[in-house]
């Protein structure tokens, strides 16, 4: 008797929104056997010039989403700007939503700031205030902005103001003295505010973790990450940092994703402030010396781990396909004793892709990926990895070919300093 040939289904996985995340998670569920189905909008950029297989419609269409949703095995996301409602009611009938909308609320910065501070995960002072409609403040705009200016009064005439929802790459983000705060306040008609103290920072942190349904967690190695206008420009590895800041940070990491219910990757970023004499209770350490704060979380794949692409074992992108489909998480260690990644933004409506060629003529161990974006002045149109014994060179050379990429008259000069 013959026996029956094992017939195999590709395991399909949904992607909400059409950006350059959803393109690199294509790149990456090839060679798992996973088949990738996008749901973009018109306007979108990047994922359909790769990805066969891409939907357009509107994703906070209740009809659209339900038809996408039957036609996939779950459902992940490019960006986090999405209906929770009808993500919820997807989840009622069964639907696998990765992450939940339980944690895409973290998104919220107000939101994870009240449940991290809740749950003692360090957070930096904060206040959250609701110009437009906070219940518990029925003088409205006046009462919030008269908190705003004395929050900042006590912390030494400045603040940092964010709005709790839609910034990203700096946009979002106000540094108010007392003087203009109040009028900001009293004037704003957007989503709520968080103030926080400025801190004074010794360098920021990123800690990629995965975590599956089942609750397998794995981090990847800390990577140290340089902003320049509040967007992500450089991300380091190995971070320049003790062994034993790495471990704490790591841990905090994995615990920030137990506390959020990660299902997938999720990027912790972390400001490290120095000069504490006080115990870091807050995640389970005696040490002293620098203390660590979550600023933000982003509950997916994110630009701090674009790196992993070429210097860790397993990448973020093939790692999220694993978690999300419940598979067991692959190894996250180093390829290489050093890796830079530099960010490639825009600088005049130029396409990069010609200036590619000059770019790996000069650097020749430039790893380029390129985004498919329409370029513009100060937007993220790619990256650049350069591996190395030598972080410090790569991170020249990481930034010698973003510069050519970008077209920055710096690179004119020919200097690799």
């Amino acid at each position: 008797m013959t026996a029956e040939p094992v017939v195999t289904v590709e395991p399909v996985v949904g992607v909400i929104g059409g950006g350059q995340l959803a393109r690199m998670l294509a790149e990456a569920a090839s060679p798992l056997g996973v088949h990738l189905r996008v749901l973009a909008s018109p306007s979108d950029e990047g994922a359909a010039a790769v990805v066969a297989d891409t939907v357009l419609g509107d994703h906070s269409d209740a009809a659209t989403l339900d038809a996408f949703a039957d036609s996939v095995d779950v459902i992940t996301f490019d960006h986090e700007n999405v209906d929770h409602g009808l993500l919820s009611a997807l989840e009622a009938r069964g639907v696998a939503v990765r992450p939940s909308v339980a944690t895409l609320l973290y998104s919220d910065k107000a939101h994870q700031r009240r449940r991290f501070a809740e749950a003692g995960i360090p957070v930096p002072e904060f206040l959250v205030l609701d110009p437009t409609g906070d219940p518990d403040r029925p003088a409205g705009a006046a009462t919030c902005a008269a908190d705003a200016v004395a929050f900042a009064e006590r912390h030494g005439g400045v603040a940092v103001v964010k709005a709790s929802r839609g910034g990203y790459d700096g946009r979002g983000v106000w540094m108010l003295p007392a003087s203009d705060i109040g009028a900001f306040v009293e004037t704003w008609t957007g989503a709520p505010l968080v103030l926080e103290p400025r801190l004074e920072l010794s360098l920021e942190l990123a800690v990629l973790a995965a975590r599956t349904p089942s609750g397998e967690v794995a981090t990847w190695p800390l990577l140290e990450t340089v902003q320049v206008d509040g967007m992500c420009d450089e991300v380091l590895l190995p971070a320049a940092v003790p062994a034993e800041l790495e471990v704490r940070a790591r841990a905090l990491g994995a615990r920030v994703a137990e506390e959020v219910g990660a299902q997938g990757v999720i990027a912790v970023e972390l400001f490290v402030v120095s000069g504490s004499d006080e115990p870091d209770d807050a995640h389970g350490a005696d040490a002293t010396g620098p203390r660590l704060f979550v600023n933000e979380i982003a509950p997916r794949v994110h630009n701090s781990g674009h790196l992993t692409i070429e210097a860790s074992a397993t990448s973020q992108f093939e790692q999220h396909l694993r978690a999300v489909l419940d598979w067991p998480l692959g190894p996250t260690h180093s390829v290489s004793p050093g890796a830079v990644m530099a960010n490639v933004v825009g600088t005049d409506a130029q396409e990069p892709r010609r200036r590619q060629a000059r770019a790996l003529a000069e650097v020749p161990g430039a790893h380029v990926h390129l985004y498919g974006k329409t370029p513009r002045e100060g937007r993220k149109v790619g990256h650049v990895t350069v591996l190395g014994d030598d972080r410090d060179r790569a991170r020249r050379d990481a930034n010698r070919a973003a510069d050519i990429l970008a077209g920055r008259p710096s690179e004119m000069t020919g200097s690799t300093s």
